[in-house]
This record gives C-alpha cells, structure tokens and sequence, in this order.
C-alpha cells in the first residue's frame, strides 16, 4: 500500500492528544479469497494467481486542537499471474475531523488516492500517481537551520494572538505521477516524475513564521511562502530496484536517484534539488530482518518554506521531524536546503499467519532509530546551524499488520528530546500509518 499518513500525532504545546487513534481492523469482501500463503509462514496450500484483495482500516483520533478525528483508509489490489508486485493497486484515504469554533466546524482534512499500475507494456513499465488534498491548522513552522529554538516562543505564544506560535494552517492539492521504465539492466530502471499542486499556506498572529516573513536578509525576504502559488516540478533519474519482495522486504536494495526543478507562480519561487534515498534489507535470521535507510537532500534557488522541510525528488516526504523522516521530532521542527538522516529498523515476523474471517493476516513488529541534521547554509557551520554536530535523533517501536498481501498498517511510538520542548507532558510521537516506513 502507498505511503500515506492515516494520522500523525506528536502532541501541540499545551493541546493534548486525548484519542489517540482506532488500530481495529475491519474485516472486509475480498471477491478471490486467497487458501493459502507462500511467504514464510507458510499456509498448506498457495495463494491464488488470480485474485483480489480488499482491506480497510478506520482513523479515529483527535485533540483539542483539531477536536474529533474520523475516517478510514482502504485499499484495493489484483493479483494476476505473474504479474510483480501485483497487477495494479487502488489506494483511498479520506479524513476530516470536526470542533465546535463558533459553531461545529470542518477544521482539519486529508483525503487520497492513488493508483499503482507496475506491469504496463507487457512488464516493461511503470506508472504511479496519485492525487491528494491536506488541510492542517496545527502545521509546524520552528523557523530555519539546524538550530532552531522553540523554547521561547514569539508573541504568537500571547493568549491574544491564540498560542499558535510555531504554527501556520496548511492547505495543499497536490497531483503526482511517476513513470519508471525497466531497461535490459535487471532491477536498473529509468524514471521522469511530474509534480504540480497548488498551495495556500495561512500565518497566525505573531507567530514565527510570520515574523520571519517580515525579515530580510540583504533586502529580500528571509522566509517565503505564504502566498498562494502553483507549483510545478520535473524530475529525472533513476531506480535500482532489487527487493525480493514490496511487502515486507527480506533482501535487497531500492535506491531512488534524481534530479527535479520546481517553477512556482508566485514570490519568484525558483529551484532545482538533487537527492539519493538509499535503502538496504538483510535478513538477521529466523524472523527478524534488519532495515536501513539514507536520505540526502540538496535544494538551491528560491525556496518556500514548506519546501525546506522537505527532500527527496520523486516522493517529497518531510524528513527531519513527522513519520517519513525523524520519528518522534514534531513535523517540520527543522527545514533548510541541506539535509541528511537515517533510519535503522530491525523489523520481526514472529508470528505465524492466522486466518480470520476468511482473510490472511500477519502481525510483525518494528524497533528503530533515526537521526538526521539540516543545513541552512552552505557552511560547516553558522549562526542558524550551530557548531557542533547537532544531530536529532528519535527511537520506538511498534507493530505493524499485513492484511492479505498488499495492505500493510503501522501503529509506531517514538521518543525524541525535541518532542519534550513541544509536549513536556506527553514527549512522544504517535504515528498511524499505512505501509512501513520504507
């Protein structure tokens, strides 16, 4: 299944979690059931080629931020022969969450679907898009560089001005497409991705993000971003792809390797990245497989904020705080051009596969460590990055659940130093999420 977020919640300051999220599992039609299993908890008999399976998942959560959180993922795959991964897949998403603000209101969405179709021209190509919209009002701006500081807030942190201050409302539409085609080369594939989306982000009254607007260093804006502005990228690149399997990897490797330029409509938004997301799987024996991961990200040109929290130039993911980069830290607690992390997982199916309800399932469990750092400047070391290493760094665990063989949900918790500044009380990262990390 895609990777999308179900729910993410690290805690805002003084805005307690008090549902965390719904992990029941909601048995659903599947119009082939399989009879059996050929990974390695074997069933006795093997799974039909040709097939169909459907999964579900519901999101229920919420905080006095955002108030009551509700929804539900699916997802929808066929099977055919030897078609690999699979024939194509169907990913949905939609969420929203409601409050009574003058009124019982609509405050927070995020809905999406994307479709995945890897056996096209007779095995030869590739084709993944998706299409998604986000609406945040707890979206977090820290400022930029490795040393941010959100201890001290600014005057967005007075009663009058509502407390949000290292926050802005979020709003994004955003379509993607990806097309790889596989070359003589096994597991080598070239690959061209087009981006486009619209964003409309909103500031609050004296927060950070608003204050650094209002700066200029050598006359121009520190910070840009807050206008309204049409988006678009290219990139180019390539894949190596030699994972034996996108379910639970047990051996391989996928390095992603671009090269992108975004042209925005409006501040003059201008910029080109290079990026590697390097990703090795080795089995440790048994059940337990050991995972890791090296991102590295290099913007230059003009960029808006909400794009310095970012890297990778096929799958833009936010990398040092939030489910896809640093777990633990808050979402975009640090944002500049340059930035590096890694993730270590050793990953575990101890487990056998169980039947119910006519639906196979498997329950694994994932421990990691992550750390990473972002560059603000093209130095060794300044004012906003620090002098010292500086690295963030968040660990935790958690489970995970395959549903048939294409859906995959995580629940995952981890601990990071820089939760505590944002959620003293609760300094821990909650995370429901559909798929594993990478």
């Amino acid at each position: 299944m895609a990777g999308a977020s179900l729910t993410e919640m690290n805690g805002t300051r003084n805005r307690a979690t008090w549902i965390i999220a719904s992990v029941i599992s909601v048995a659903l039609l599947r119009v082939h059931p399989a009879h059996g299993d050929n990974g390695p908890a074997n069933l006795p008999t093997p799974i039909e080629p040709r097939r169909y399976e459907l999964a579900g998942f519901p999101i229920i959560g919420g905080n006095t931020d955002i108030g009551v959180q509700f929804g539900g993922a699916a997802t929808w795959t066929h099977f055919y022969d030897q078609a690999s991964p699979y024939d194509w897949n169907i990913d949905l998403l939609v969420s929203a969450s409601m409050k009574d603000v003058d009124g019982l209101q609509l405050v927070q969405q995020s809905h999406l679907i994307r479709l995945d179709a890897p056996d096209l021209l007779g095995g030869r190509a590739r084709l993944d898009t998706r299409a998604n919209f986000q609406r945040t009002i707890n979206a977090g701006y820290y400022g930029l560089g490795n040393a941010s500081d959100a201890t001290t807030p600014p005057a967005g942190g007075s009663p009058e001005c509502g407390g949000r201050a290292f926050q802005y409302l979020q709003e994004e539409g955003r379509v993607r497409s990806i097309g790889r085609l596989h070359t003589n080369i096994p597991g080598f594939d070239v690959a061209a991705s087009v981006n486009l989306r619209i964003e409309s982000p909103q500031t609050y009254c004296g927060s950070k993000l608003q204050q650094d607007t209002a700066t200029t260093r050598g006359g121009t804006a520190a910070t840009v971003g807050t206008q309204t502005a049409l988006l678009g990228g290219l990139t180019v690149g390539v894949m190596i792809d030699t994972r034996d399997s996108e379910f639970i990897t047990r051996s391989g490797i996928f390095y992603q390797l671009g090269l992108s330029a975004t042209i925005g409509s409006a501040e003059r938004v201008a910029y080109t990245e290079v990026s590697a997301v390097l990703a090795h799987y080795a089995s440790l024996g048994g059940p337990f497989l050991f995972a890791s991961r090296f991102v590295t990200s290099f913007q230059v040109g003009r960029l808006p904020f909400y794009d310095l929290q970012q890297g990778g130039t096929f799958e833009p993911q936010y990398l040092l705080g939030g489910e896809t980069g640093v777990r633990g830290v808050p979402q975009g607690r640090y944002a500049g051009p340059v930035k590096m992390l890694s993730n270590l997982e050793i990953r575990s199916t101890p487990f056998p596969r169980f039947m119910l309800l006519g639906e196979r399932f498997l329950v694994g469990t994932t421990t990691f460590f992550d750390a990473g750092r972002v560059w603000d400047q093209y130095s060794a070391t300044s004012s906003v990055d620090g002098s010292t290493l500086g690295l963030k760094f968040g660990i935790g665990g958690g489970l995970f659940l395959q549903w048939g063989e294409a859906a995959i949900f995580r629940v995952e918790a981890a601990y990071s130093p820089d939760a505590v500044a944002e959620n003293p009380k609760l300094p821990i990262g909650l995370y429901v999420s559909d798929g594993v990390m990478f």
